[in-house]
């Protein structure tokens, strides 16, 4: 099965110790079997503290440190682990974020998540978001055919997803419009109010983040940059419609991806945003808050679902 890639995903690295919201620092970092084996046989001075650091309760993970610190993370940043040993000592988790896969009929796409500050940036500011590039020449075995409802299209419906929308000619406005009236979904389908009483209702890591989405007007827009919000969209259609089985949760998640993009631009507008790295530091927090936790895009996809 190949491996495919939005062309922009080669542009990614991780920046380590320069990045203000290290993927180290608030999540409990789990350990897959196989990293765990090594770790068991490891030798060497710092191999007794990558011991130590194991809680093996539940699903085996680190032990977080003060201020909720991966326990390998040095006064700058830098990865203990990464410096003793290596990459190919890193737990799955670690190696892979911010990336995620969709297996879809032609083979598995890889992409990067926007809760990367990084991957953010890169998403933000790069256009060809519907080229792909195969990365990988075999990717396990070859997807099983005609297993969506009715043998459903979905990269051929996501593809006219993406020439409305790259469609530049159009007014980005007009844009949105031909999405919600081709696909029946729209988040002004729902009243601000209901949206601000759900944005209230959710579980956030960060508590100013809670307030400050609560604020949702969809009359207000932040004109200034559609051009990163075309590209933010495109990267929530990719994320979340690829993974569409139906025509109907199809458009369902087409909603969900049109009312982040929307939620981003009204924020940006009320806060009264200018700079690029302002509005790439609200879209990680959106990904962050709402399209990685899955009880919080359940619940806003609830809302085009029926």
């Amino acid at each position: 099965m190949k491996l495919f890639a939005p062309k922009y995903y080669k542009s990614f690295s991780c920046i380590a110790d320069r990045c203000s919201h290290s993927c180290c620092v608030g999540w409990e970092i789990d350990i897959d079997r196989d990293t765990l084996e090594k770790y068991s046989s490891l030798a060497g001075e710092y191999s007794d503290a990558v011991r130590a650091s194991i809680d093996l309760d539940g699903t085996p993970h680190f032990r977080l440190c003060e201020g909720e610190r991966c326990p390998h993370l040095d006064g700058r940043g830098l990865c203990n682990i990464i410096k003793e040993y290596g990459e190919g000592y890193l737990s799955e988790i670690c190696r892979e974020h911010p990336r995620f896969y969709s297996e879809t009929p032609e083979g598995v796409e890889v992409g990067i998540g926007m809760a990367c500050e990084e991957a953010a940036r890169i998403i933000l500011s790069s256009d060809g978001y519907a080229e792909f590039d195969v990365i990988d020449g075999d990717f396990g075995e070859e997807p099983v055919r005609g297993r969506n409802e009715a043998d459903f299209d979905v990269l051929s419906e996501r593809g006219k997803i993406y020439r409305i929308l790259s469609d530049r000619a159009r007014p980005y406005a007009e844009r949105l419009a031909l999405l919600s009236e081709k696909y029946g979904v729209s988040p002004a389908s729902v009243s601000d109010g209901d949206w601000r009483e759900l944005l209230g209702s959710l579980e956030y890591l960060n508590q100013e983040h809670k307030e400050l989405f609560s604020c949702y007007s969809g009359e207000c827009r932040a004109r200034v940059f559609e051009p990163e919000l075309e590209r933010a969209l495109a990267y929530f259609v990719f994320r979340h419609v690829t993974a569409s089985r139906t025509q109907e949760e199809l458009s369902a998640k087409l909603g969900l991806a049109m009312f982040l993009e929307s939620l981003i631009s009204s924020v940006a507008y009320l806060q009264g945003i200018e700079s690029r790295e302002e509005l790439t530091e609200l879209c990680r927090a959106v990904s962050e808050e709402l399209e990685y936790s899955e009880d919080n895009t359940e619940a806003i996809l609830w809302e085009f679902l029926f």
